[in-house]
């Protein structure tokens, strides 16, 4: 009967005590456990190469822009300089075909043409051969008179036949120097045309579509010199950050392939702590609330945090974290955001935190 007894005492008071703890827990200080942690960066070259210079080690404290590592760039330097100096070749172009032509070359056609005045030495030289061509046409009109002269002479036997053998000499040779002189004049004047167009493209500059290309040569070769560029920085790894050096293996002389990790840093100076906030409490905790933070490393000392997330989605407790609740009941993720000025803290540290009981401002 004592046992039976007992039993029922035992049912009665383990749900009493349960019950307590419950609802003591909601009504007191939002309370919770987690892990220090540091966002991890893992740094590297898209380049590659010959490691030349390692400037710091692990362990190092470093800063942002820092320098870690280099490597050997004469290649780099190379591409570089080829890219200036496509860049420079395409901007002279760019300007020359803008500016139109010099006013020595403007005034070196017009003198071929003599502009409107058609005294150039090139219309000079169509005027010439045209009135060669004049003369040479009369000479052998008068050659062949000659030549018919004789012929009628020659017949009547009044004359010999050398005098009309070199009056056909004559009048052969006064018929080849008019055709002569005609291809020289269609060759002068075929002289003068090319000169006309060429002082008209002189004095007009480059046709729109030429300086299109080349702008757009130009542009080819600032992205190369970009690409290029964006190359050469490449050339060293820097700490995007200030951190904390936690694995840097590297030696003069290795071999980095292009996009391989270098060094993996840890950012101190983000340091956070996620917990897990039951459901029926999250009502307590918004944006910018400000947290107490303990760890065991320095007992008694409060840090200060501050609530940086409060995440969408609830979910289950994970088995790692303890809470004053149960852990079957439905939690909600917090990242607190850790003030550590002095630079005490280390990730890794278990931390208990204790939400502020007033809003954030």
């Amino acid at each position: 009967m004592k046992l039976r007894y007992l039993f029922i005492a035992a049912a009665i008071a383990i749900p009493a005590v349960y019950a307590w703890r419950f609802f003591a827990s909601d009504n007191g200080p939002l309370l919770a456990s987690g892990t220090i942690e540091a966002r991890n960066i893992k740094v590297g070259s898209k380049e590659g190469g010959r490691v030349r210079e390692i400037l710091a080690h692990e362990g190092d404290r470093v800063e942002a822009g820092q320098l870690l590592v280099t490597f050997d760039s004469e290649e780099l330097e190379g591409r570089l300089m080829q890219a200036r100096g496509h860049l420079a070749l395409a901007k002279a172009n760019l300007e020359k075909m803008e500016r139109g032509s010099r006013p020595e070359e403007i005034a070196e056609a017009r003198a071929a043409t003599g502009g409107d005045r058609e005294t150039g030495f090139r219309a000079a030289e169509v005027a010439q051969t045209q009135a060669d061509l004049e003369r040479a046409g009369v000479e052998a009109a008068n050659a062949r008179r000659n030549y018919d002269r004789a012929r009628d002479l020659r017949e009547r036997n009044l004359g010999s036949q050398q005098a009309l053998d070199d009056a056909e000499t004559g009048w052969r040779a006064a018929e080849a120097r008019v055709r002569s002189l005609q291809q020289g004049l269609a060759a002068a004047q075929a002289r003068l045309e090319a000169a006309r167009a060429v002082t008209t493209r002189v004095e007009t500059g480059s046709r729109r579509e030429d300086i299109d290309a080349a702008r757009g040569e130009m542009m080819r070769a600032e992205g190369a010199l970009k690409e290029a560029e964006a190359r050469w920085a490449e050339r060293e790894v820097r700490s995007p950050a200030a951190a904390v050096i936690e694995v840097l293996d590297l030696r003069p002389g290795d071999l980095v392939q292009p996009g391989a990790v270098v060094a993996r840093l840890l950012e101190t100076e983000q340091l956070y702590v996620i917990v897990y906030v039951p459901e029926t409490r999250i009502g307590e905790v918004e944006s910018g609330q400000q947290v107490d933070l303990q760890v065991d490393s320095f007992p008694g000392t409060v840090f200060r945090a501050h609530v940086e997330q409060v995440r969408q989605q609830a979910e289950f407790l994970p088995r790692n974290v303890q809470t004053p609740e149960e852990r079957v009941h439905q939690v909600i993720g917090v990242k607190l955001h850790v003030e550590d000025p002095d630079r005490r803290l280390r990730a890794g540290m278990s931390a208990d935190v204790t939400f502020a009981a007033g809003r954030a401002p």
